[in-house]
C-alpha cells in the first residue's frame, strides 16, 4: 500500500508539471492564433465578407488534466491494490469464494477439444461490471492524460492529436466491451453471428449512417480537410468549422452553416484551398482597344502588381497577351497571394489601380459594339393628316437604313 501511494504521488507530480508546460505552449499558440485571426479579419472586413467563427479546439487546462489523470491513476491504484491483496489474503478469506459458488447460468463454448460447458457465476458478473466501469473511466479521462503525458512531447498539431484521442477512445471502449462480455459467456464465437446479422440489417436499413460513420473515421486518419480550411464541394464554398463523426459543418461567406455528410468527402471531388499550401493565384482579365499600346499596358499592369503589398514576389507576377477579341485586345495579369483571405481585397485593389492607370495613360477599355441593320421599315405618317390619304395609302418602303 505504501509503495502504491508513493508511485501515485510521483505520477501526479509529473503530470502536474507536464500540464503546466502544456498550458504554456497552449498560451503561446493562442496568442499566435489571435494575431493571425486579427490579420485575417481585417482582410475579410475590407472585402465585405464576414469571417466565419471557427470554434477553438478543446484545450486541456491544468485543473482538468489533474482531475482526469487523478481518476485514471486512482482506478489503476485500486485495481492493483485489490489484485495484490487478493493474492495475499485469498487463502485467509474463504468467504469471498462464495461469489464463485453462485451459478447464474451456463455457457456453451467451442474449443479445439469440442464443446465445453462453462458456468457463469456471480463472481464473473461482478468482474464484468468492474471491467465496464474501468472502461468508462478510462474512456472519459483519457483525453487529458494523453494530451499532456504523451502527445505534447511530439511535434503534432492539434488536429492530429484530436484524431489520435478519438480513435484511442473507440479502441478502449471496444476492448473493454469484448473483455466484459467474455466473462459472462458471450465470447466471439457467439457474438460473431449477432454481429453478422446486425451487419446485414445495417446494410439494408442504416447503410448511409454506417457509411458516414466509417467515412468519419477515414477522415480522422487521412485528414483531407481540417478545421479552418477553405474548401469547395459541389456548389458549397466555405470554411470548415466543425468535424464530427457523422457530418462536417461548413460556414459559407453568407455565414450560413451547411452540414455535409462525411461520405461526400470520400466519394466526391473536394477542392481544399489550404491543405498543404495557402498560396493561390489571382487572374485579372482586361481588354484594351484596337490601336492601343500593348507594351505600355503590360508595363502599367506589372508595375501595379509589383507595388501591391499582398502580391508575392515569387512566383512573380506576369502579364500575358492572350488573343484578339471582337472588340478588344485581351490581356491577363496573373499574380499570387500568400493567404486565402487576401484574395478579394487584392483583386479589388488591382482592379481599381488598373482602371486608374489606364485612364491616366489614355488607354481605352472598350465595350462591345454591334452594327444593327433594319430591313422593311415603312415610313408611316403618325396621324395621316395633310395628305388626305389614309395612313395605309401612299407609303413607300425606304431603302435599308444603317444605325
Amino acid at each position: 500500500m505504501l509503495l502504491i501511494v508513493i508511485v501515485f504521488q510521483i505520477a501526479m507530480r509529473g503530470v502536474l508539471v507536464a500540464g503546466r508546460r502544456a498550458a504554456y505552449k497552449q498560451a503561446e499558440a493562442r496568442r499566435a492564433k489571435r494575431r493571425e485571426e486579427e490579420r485575417a479579419g481585417a482582410s475579410l472586413d475590407s472585402a465585405g465578407e464576414g469571417s466565419p467563427v471557427v470554434p477553438d479546439e478543446p484545450e486541456i487546462d491544468v485543473v482538468t488534466v489533474s482531475q482526469q489523470t487523478r481518476g485514471i491513476l486512482l482506478a489503476t491504484s485500486f485495481v492493483l491494490l485489490a489484485i495484490l491483496l487478493w493474492k495475499i489474503w485469498s487463502g485467509l478469506i474463504p468467504a469471498l469464494g462464495i461469489f464463485n459458488d453462485i451459478v447464474l447460468w451456463s455457457s456453451v463454448g467451442t474449443t479445439s477439444a469440442g464443446q465445453v460447458v462453462t458456468a457463469v457465476t456471480l463472481g464473473n458478473v461482478l468482474l464484468a461490471v468492474a471491467l465496464l466501469g474501468l472502461t468508462v473511466i478510462a474512456a472519459r479521462n483519457l483525453p487529458g492524460f494523453l494530451e499532456v503525458v504523451v502527445l505534447h512531447r511530439f511535434e503534432i498539431d492539434s488536429g492530429s492529436r484530436y484524431a489520435y484521442v478519438s480513435i484511442t477512445r473507440y479502441l478502449i471502449l471496444a476492448v473493454g466491451l469484448v473483455l466484459a462480455f467474455s466473462h459472462i459467456g458471450a465470447d466471439w464465437s457467439k457474438l460473431q453471428w449477432i454481429i453478422a446479422a446486425l451487419g446485414v440489417g445495417l446494410g439494408f436499413g442504416l447503410q448511409e449512417i454506417v457509411a458516414n460513420f466509417v467515412s468519419g473515421i477515414i477522415i480522422l486518419f487521412e485528414r483531407p480537410v481540417r478545421v479552418g480550411d477553405l474548401i469547395t464541394i459541389d456548389d458549397t464554398v466555405g470554411t470548415v468549422t466543425r468535424i464530427q463523426i457523422r457530418a462536417i459543418t461548413i460556414t459559407d461567406p453568407d455565414n450560413f452553416e451547411v452540414l455535409v455528410p462525411n461520405k461526400a468527402f470520400i466519394t466526391r471531388s473536394v477542392k481544399n484551398w489550404s491543405l498543404t499550401n495557402p498560396v493561390t493565384r489571382l487572374v485579372v482579365k482586361v481588354g484594351i482597344g484596337y490601336g492601343s499600346d500593348v507594351a505600355l499596358a503590360q508595363k502599367a499592369m506589372l508595375d501595379i502588381a509589383r507595388a501591391n503589398e499582398q502580391v508575392l514576389e515569387s512566383p512573380a507576377p506576369v502579364v500575358l497577351f492572350l488573343g484578339f477579341g471582337d472588340s478588344s485586345l485581351n490581356l491577363e495579369l496573373r499574380v499570387f497571394v500568400g493567404r486565402i483571405e487576401q484574395r478579394l481585397p487584392t483583386l479589388h485593389s488591382l482592379h481599381v489601380a488598373v482602371l486608374d492607370a489606364f485612364n491616366k495613360a489614355g488607354i481605352e477599355i472598350p465595350f462591345p459594339q454591334r452594327d444593327v441593320h433594319l430591313h422593311g421599315l415603312a415610313a408611316i405618317d403618325p396621324g395621316g393628316q395633310g395628305s388626305g390619304k389614309s395612313p395605309d395609302q401612299g407609303n413607300e418602303l425606304p431603302s435599308p437604313a444603317k444605325f
